[in-house]
């Protein structure tokens, strides 16, 4: 009972509670140059299409979806004749967020063409913006160092999250204190204010975080990830079935608008939202139906269909989560990234994204007051 007693009114006297701390602090001081570069790196990214568009990249990409809008039909056809040495990938239709439709094409490299959903003009290839942001994202995605960067942000996302853990253990004050830990008081000295802020914004944004680091090493090793949570709990939905049809010797033109028509049939309530086209002789082609408000790909059906009879074959609804693993599965990119609930959310993650490299400030502040400054002012008076 007294130990409970401690942990739970002096928690600052445990020694695990000492240890903790160490293992916290040192963590914290190795990966501190780290943590600034992702969180701020994180937080401009969150908002590239924005800033692309202050940046005046593609002008097209500000407009609101025309009505009423060319068919898939004559999209296709359009890109057909502009691009005859491509092959389409998949066409995007217009939604909350994407005023034209969006294709990928393969040629010699992979390329995105805009069309206007009003006109079916073929609006050209869009500019990815500044290249200042595409230097952003190399760093953040990673490093620079391509799959080992990838890498070393999944270890950092472990250690990141080890301090999460360790963190909450040492944010706890003590019964009698809790309540004045979650705030921050302006009135008391630079070096109170600086603590306050690191215990305040640690406790608030510990959630936020913690998933982060979690998704930062699931992007590094997704496959094992995969099969981890498997087993704890059964992944149902979160993969996409493997459809496959009877390979023939011919393959025609998909009557797209009668496929469009039957999956609105099919699945009613939906809004059509693109197609994929078959990217082997044995894939079916997928019709894209949008659920409810979603703005991206989160909450999306996808009707399979064979590309050779147009008979339809299945259907796999993403985002309808039957468990656990599912849920898990299913939040990485979307709770990672930020982006797909609209500008509103976006601000929210680009804040909550500053608060990585407020923790690593103002951890090191710490360390420099009670530690560095002392010994410091001890060589200057030798």
């Amino acid at each position: 009972m007294k130990g409970i007693r401690r942990v739970l009114y002096q928690p600052r006297q445990v020694w695990i509670r000492k240890v903790n701390f160490q293992v916290h602090l040192w963590i914290g001081i190795v990966l501190a140059l780290y943590l600034i570069v992702i969180g701020v790196s994180g937080s401009i990214l969150v908002l590239r299409i924005e800033l692309g568009a202050l940046a005046g990249a593609n002008p097209w990409e500000s407009k609101k979806p025309p009505e009423p809008r060319v068919e898939i039909a004559a999209v296709v056809r359009k890109l057909e004749v502009r691009y005859p040495d491509f092959r389409i990938l998949s066409v995007m239709a217009p939604g909350r967020t994407e005023a034209n439709y969006t294709a990928r094409l393969l040629g010699r490299t992979q390329i995105r063409v805009g069309v206007d959903a009003g006109t079916g003009e073929i609006l050209g290839e869009p500019k990815r913006g500044p290249a200042w942001l595409d230097t952003v994202e190399k760093l953040h995605v990673s490093l620079f160092a391509a799959r080992n960067g990838r890498i070393i942000n999944g270890i950092g996302g472990a250690f990141l999250l080890a301090m999460c853990i360790t963190g909450i253990v040492n944010w706890w004050p003590g019964a009698r204190n809790w309540r004045r830990a979650l705030t921050v008081d302006f009135r008391r000295s630079w070096r109170r204010i600086n603590f306050d802020m690191h215990s305040a914004i640690g406790f608030w944004a510990l959630a936020i975080i913690s998933f982060w680091a979690v998704s930062g090493v699931y992007f590094a090793w997704p496959r094992e990830a995969f099969e981890l949570v498997n087993r704890i709990s059964p992944i149902v939905n979160s993969k996409a079935p493997v459809v496959e049809v009877t390979a023939r010797s011919e393959m025609s033109e998909p009557d797209l608008s009668g496929l469009v028509k039957r999956a609105y049939q099919l699945d009613a309530g939906t809004a059509f939202a693109g197609v994929e086209f078959p990217f082997n002789r044995r894939a079916p082609i997928e019709i894209l139906m949008r659920r409810g408000n979603g703005l991206s790909r989160e909450y999306e059906d996808v009707l399979y269909f064979d590309p050779y009879t147009g008979a339809y074959l299945t259907t796999w609804k993403y985002g309808v989560n039957q468990s656990l693993g599912d849920w898990f599965i299913w939040s990485q990119v979307p709770m990672h990234f930020g982006v797909y609930w609209g500008v509103g959310i976006k601000i929210v993650w680009a804040v909550l994204g500053l608060a990585v490299p407020t923790l690593a400030v103002t951890g090191l502040l710490m360390y420099w007051n009670r530690t560095l400054r002392k010994k410091w002012e001890r060589l200057n008076f030798q």
